[in-house]
C-alpha cells in the first residue's frame, strides 16, 4: 500500500509531512558534523527541493515556513543554538527557493529530448543555489571580511552544491516505479557496480587529485547498461563515499601551491560534484533512446487507427505465449462486407470510422481471452488458444452478431454492417513456433473466409467447412 505524504489541497497534512521530514533529516545531519565544522553532508535542502520540484503545489510560502521552524527547532533544542539557528538556517531556505524556483517548471512529464536537457538544468541551478546560500551563511557565520570568511563560503558553496548535483538527480530524473527489481540481479547489471567499487578501492590506495576520477569510467558504464534511477543511487553513493575517504584521510587529494585557500575536503567535494555530470548525462541519453526505442516498437506492433495489434505485433505477441505440440490454436479471420462500397458511397474517412468501430466491437467481445489483429485492410484476425471447434465457433457467431446486429452512424446517417467469417484450428504437429502454427491456420482460415464470401456473405465457414470453389469473391 502505498502512501501519499502530499495532496494538493491538504494543507494541514503537507506542512506536518513537511515538518517532520525536515527535522528528522536535520537531526541526522546534524550528527554528522566534522568538530569545529559543518556538518559533512547536509542532504535536508536538496531533498526538501527534490520534492518541492515533484509536486510544485509545495512552491508556497506556508511550506518554506515549516521547514524554517523544522530547522530552528532542531538546532535549539539539539545544538543549542539560540540566534544563529535563526540566521544560518535562512541561507538553507534560501538554497531550497533558488533552487525550486529555477526547476520547478521543467520537470513534469516530458519527452526524452527536454529529458535531458532538463537534468543539465540541475547543475547550474545547484551552482546558484549554493552561491546565494554560501554567501548568507558564511556572513551569518563569520561576520566579518577576512580571510575566513573565504574560508567558510567555500565550505557551504562545495557542501551544498556537491549535495545537490549528487541528491537531485536522484530524485528528479526517473521514477523507481519503472524499475523492476528482477531486470538488476543479473551478471551483466551488477558487474558496473562491482566496477565501481573497484575503482574506489583503487583510487583510496593510490592517492593524489587525481583518484577522485578512478571511478568516472565504471560510472559511465552503469549509465550504459543500468537505467537512470539505480545509475544516479549509485553515482549519489559514489560520491558520498568519496567525501567521507577524502575526509577521514583515507583518501588523499591534498596538492601542493594552490592558488586559493581551499581544504581538502572543500576540494574533493567540489571535484565530485563536477564528476557527477558526465554519467548522468550518458544515463538521462541512454533513457532517452530506450524511450524512443520503445515508442518505435509500440508504433509497429500496433495499428495507428484502430489501436490494435498489427500483423508484426501479432507475431511479437505469439512469442510471449507457452508453446507445446499438443496445444491447440484457434484462429478467426474477419473481412468486412462490402468495403469498397462503403468507401466509395461515404468517403474514406467514414471507412475509417467503420474500422474503429468494429476493432471495439471486437475488444468488447474478445476481452483478455484472444489476440485481436488488424491482419491488413478492412481484415481482422483473432487468435484464440485451448479452444475446441465448437468454442471456436460460438465465439466467431458472437463476434459476427456483434458487427451486425447493431447499426452504424456515417455521416449522420445509419447502416448496416456485415463481415463474413472463417475459421482454423489445429495445433503445432511439425511446427516449432507458435509463427509458424498461425501462418499455416490463417492460410487455411482465409479459405474458409472465401467460402463465407461465395456462400453470400454474413455467416461463418467453420474449421472443416467445404473449401470446393471456383470464383474469386471481392
Amino acid at each position: 500500500m502505498r502512501v501519499k505524504l502530499f495532496e494538493e489541497h491538504n494543507c494541514k497534512k503537507n506542512v506536518l509531512s513537511l515538518f517532520v521530514i525536515t527535522l528528522l533529516f536535520c537531526f541526522v545531519s546534524g550528527h554528522l558534523r566534522v568538530p569545529e565544522e559543518l556538518s559533512l553532508f547536509w542532504p535536508v535542502n536538496a531533498l526538501i527541493a527534490g520534492l518541492m520540484v515533484r509536486n510544485p503545489f509545495l512552491h508556497r510560502t506556508r511550506y518554506y515556513a515549516a521547514c524554517f521552524a523544522a530547522m530552528v527547532f532542531n538546532d535549539t533544542v539539539f545544538s543549542g543554538w539560540a540566534l544563529p539557528a535563526f540566521t544560518l538556517n535562512i541561507a538553507n531556505i534560501l538554497f531550497i527557493l533558488v533552487a525550486v524556483s529555477v526547476l520547478a517548471k521543467y520537470f513534469q512529464p516530458v519527452s526524452g529530448s527536454e529529458r535531458i536537457t532538463n537534468a543539465l538544468r540541475i547543475y547550474p541551478a545547484c551552482l546558484l543555489a549554493a552561491f546565494v546560500c554560501a554567501t548568507w551563511g558564511a556572513l551569518a557565520q563569520e561576520g566579518t571580511f577576512d580571510a575566513q570568511l573565504f574560508t567558510a563560503w567555500g565550505d557551504w558553496l562545495s557542501e551544498q552544491f556537491s549535495t545537490g548535483s549528487m541528491l537531485l538527480p536522484f530524485l528528479l530524473t526517473r521514477d523507481w516505479q519503472s524499475t523492476p527489481l528482477r531486470n538488476l540481479l543479473h551478471i551483466s547489471r551488477l558487474s558496473p557496480i562491482f566496477a565501481v567499487i573497484l575503482s574506489l578501492i583503487v583510487g583510496a590506495m593510490m592517492g593524489g587529485a587525481g583518484s577522485l576520477t578512478f571511478p568516472v569510467p565504471a560510472l559511465i558504464w552503469c549509465a550504459l547498461v543500468l537505467p537512470i534511477p539505480l545509475t544516479s543511487l549509485i553515482i549519489l553513493l559514489t560520491g558520498i563515499t568519496e567525501i567521507i575517504l577524502v575526509s577521514h584521510g583515507v583518501m588523499n587529494v591534498q596538492g601542493a601551491g594552490n592558488l586559493l585557500p581551499l581544504s581538502p575536503l572543500t576540494s574533493a567535494r567540489l571535484g565530485v560534484a563536477t564528476i557527477a555530470i558526465s554519467p548522468l548525462i550518458v544515463a538521462v541519453s541512454m533513457d532517452a533512446i530506450r524511450q524512443l526505442n520503445q515508442r518505435l516498437a509500440l508504433r509497429a506492433n500496433f495499428d495507428f487507427l484502430t489501436q490494435l495489434l498489427s500483423r508484426s505485433g501479432l507475431y511479437e505477441s505469439l512469442k510471449e505465449e507457452y508453446f507445446t505440440s499438443r496445444r491447440e490454436m484457434g484462429v478467426i479471420m474477419i473481412d468486412v462486407d462490402y468495403f469498397k462500397t462503403i468507401n466509395d458511397n461515404f468517403g474514406h474517412d467514414a471507412g475509417d470510422r467503420v474500422l474503429e468501430e468494429m476493432a471495439r466491437r471486437l475488444q468488447d467481445v474478445v476481452g483478455e481471452t484472444g489476440l485481436i489483429c488488424r491482419f491488413g485492410g478492412e481484415e481482422f484476425v483473432v487468435i484464440l488458444f485451448d479452444h475446441n471447434a465448437q468454442q471456436l465457433f460460438d465465439m466467431a457467431e458472437t463476434l459476427r452478431q456483434a458487427i451486425a446486429k447493431e447499426k452504424f452512424w456515417l455521416q449522420g446517417n445509419t447502416l448496416t454492417v456485415t463481415a463474413s467469417l472463417g475459421l482454423a484450428l489445429g495445433s503445432a504437429t511439425d511446427d516449432r513456433n507458435w509463427h509458424s502454427v498461425a501462418h499455416r491456420l490463417i492460410s487455411a482460415a482465409d479459405k474458409n473466409l472465401y467460402l463465407s464470401k461465395r456462400n453470400g456473405r454474413n455467416q461463418t465457414s467453420p474449421v472443416n467447412a467445404q473449401r470446393a470453389f471456383t470464383s474469386d469473391v471481392a
